[in-house]
C-alpha cells in the first residue's frame, strides 16, 4: 500500500493476504470469545459453505472490475472455529472456488485451522488436495488435565496422531498454538508440554496467555474459582513468569522468537500474519471476518442468519487518516523483533520516529526496553512484556 495524502491505497499488482472464516466447532471452549457457533447440524454448515462461495466469487468480480485483472493473492487462512470440520468434499469445494476467483501466486502460503479431535485424515489430504500447505493446530497443553480445564475435546495424543497424518498426506509446515496461565498450569507442567511440543520439531510455535473475556462462562465463575491470581498485579506477575519460561526453553531450541507471542524456524515465520503486523492488505470473507483492504478496515456482522440469507452487514467501517496509519504503523510494527524502520517511517509520514519521540524512547532504551541500531527500533523481550504501556507512551 502507498500513502497519498489522507488516503492509503491499494495497488492492483499488489499481492493481498486472503482469509477465509469457518465459524463452526464440535463445542465451544469456555474462555472463547471468537465468532463461533457450536454443534451445527450438516445443512447448516453446507449452506454457509455455498454462500461463502458465491462471496468469493463476487469479491473476485468486483476485484477485477475495479482494477481491470484478477487479485494477487500470496496468503490464504482457512480459520474458525474449525475448518477441519468440513468435508473433503466441501474442503475442495472451497479451496477451489479461491483459485477460480483470484491469482494465487505459486508458492502460496495456504494455511488451515484444525482441532486435533476432529481433523481426520481424510479431511486433512482434502485440504492438501486443495492448496493447502500449512496447518495451524489449536494444541493448548500438553497436559491433559490443562486441557480438561479449558474445555477442550483433545488430548495430547490426539495431537501426535494429528501432526503425523498432517506430515503423511504432505502438510509439513506446522504450527502449535499453546497457551500460557491456564487454570493449575505451573512451571513445571509448562516445562512438559514445551518438551513435549518440540519433540515434535513443528515448524512455528505460538504461545498466548490466556485472557478472561467478558460474556465468556470463563468470565461468569471468576479468577478466583478458576484459581488463577485475583489482582492484576498478582496475574501480571504469573503471566510474565511463564512467558520468560516459554520464551528461554523454545529460543534454546533454534526458533527465532519473531513476534510478541510467535517462535518460528529460520524460514518459516506466519507470512499471513505479517500481512497484519505490516500493515499490509489482507480480505476476509465469512460471518465476522475483518479486513484492511483498499485502504479501508471493516468486518462483517456476527449474524450468521443474515450471512446465510446473502445479506452483507458491515460493521466497523473505518478509514484511518494519516494520523491513525501512523499509530497502526508504529502499534504493528513493535510488535516484530525486526521492529520499525525508521527510513520507511520517515517515507511514509514525512517525519523522523526518533527526533519526535526523544522523550518516550531515550528512558526506554536507558532502561532496556528499546534498541536502536541499523536503522531500526526495536523492543527488547523485557520491552514485550509491558508493550501495552509502551506503546501508548509512543502513539
Amino acid at each position: 500500500m502507498t500513502v497519498t495524502g489522507e488516503i492509503c491505497t491499494q495497488s492492483p499488482d499488489e499481492p493481498f493476504g486472503l482469509y477465509l472464516h469457518i465459524p463452526f466447532c464440535r463445542s465451544k471452549c469456555p474462555y472463547c470469545d471468537f465468532c463461533s457457533f457450536p454443534h451445527p447440524d450438516a445443512g447448516t454448515v453446507d449452506s454457509y459453505v455455498h454462500e461463502m462461495i458465491r462471496r468469493i466469487r463476487a469479491a473476485g468480480e468486483a476485484h477485477i472490475a475495479h482494477h481491470g485483472a484478477p487479485g494477487l493473492v500470496d496468503t490464504v487462512y482457512i480459520g474458525g472455529g474449525t475448518p477441519t470440520l468440513l468435508t473433503p468434499a466441501q474442503a475442495e469445494r472451497l479451496t477451489g472456488a479461491v483459485r477460480a476467483a483470484f491469482s494465487v501466486l505459486p508458492g502460496a502460503e495456504w494455511t488451515v485451522e484444525g482441532n486435533p479431535a476432529t481433523a481426520s485424515r481424510e479431511a486433512l489430504a482434502a485440504w492438501r488436495a486443495g492448496g493447502v500447505n500449512r496447518l495451524s493446530l489449536g494444541a493448548q497443553s500438553a497436559v491433559d488435565r490443562e486441557l480438561k480445564a479449558l474445555g477442550r475435546l483433545h488430548s495430547w495424543e490426539d495431537v501426535c496422531r494429528t501432526v503425523a497424518d498432517a506430515r503423511a498426506v504432505g502438510i509439513g509446515n506446522i504450527n502449535l498454538d499453546f497457551m500460557l496461565g491456564i487454570p493449575g498450569q505451573t512451571a513445571p507442567s509448562l516445562g512438559q508440554t514445551l518438551d513435549r511440543a518440540l519433540a515434535l520439531a513443528p515448524s512455528h510455535l505460538s504461545a498466548y496467555c490466556l485472557t478472561i473475556e467478558e460474556g465468556t462462562p470463563f468470565a461468569r465463575r471468576g479468577r478466583a474459582a478458576l484459581g488463577l491470581p485475583a489482582g492484576e498485579e498478582a496475574a501480571g506477575e504469573a503471566a510474565a513468569a511463564l512467558y520468560e519460561e516459554a520464551e528461554t526453553r523454545i529460543r534454546r531450541a533454534g526458533y527465532e522468537h519473531y513476534e510478541i507471542s510467535n517462535y518460528a524456524l529460520p524460514g518459516f515465520r506466519s507470512r499471513h500474519n505479517l500481512h497484519t503486523w505490516q500493515d499490509r492488505a489482507y480480505l476476509g470473507l465469512g460471518v465476522g471476518a475483518y479486513s484492511y483492504y483498499e485502504g479501508v478496515r471493516f468486518g462483517q456482522s456476527r449474524d450468521l442468519p443474515a450471512f446465510l440469507r446473502g445479506e452483507d452487514i458491515t460493521v466497523d467501517r473505518y478509514v484511518p487518516d494519516l494520523a491513525g496509519q501512523r499509530e497502526e504503523y508504529i502499534m504493528l510494527n513493535l510488535r516484530l523483533s525486526d521492529g520499525l524502520s525508521e527510513a520507511d517511517f520517515a517515507a511514509r509520514f514525512g517525519e523522523d520516529f526518533w527526533e519526535s519521540r526523544q522523550s518516550v524512547c531515550r528512558p526506554l532504551l536507558a532502561g532496556g526496553f528499546m534498541v536502536r541500531s541499523g536503522g531500526r527500533v526495536r523492543l527488547t523481550e523485557a520491552g514485550w512484556l509491558v508493550s501495552n504501556t509502551i506503546l501508548a507512551d509512543l502513539i
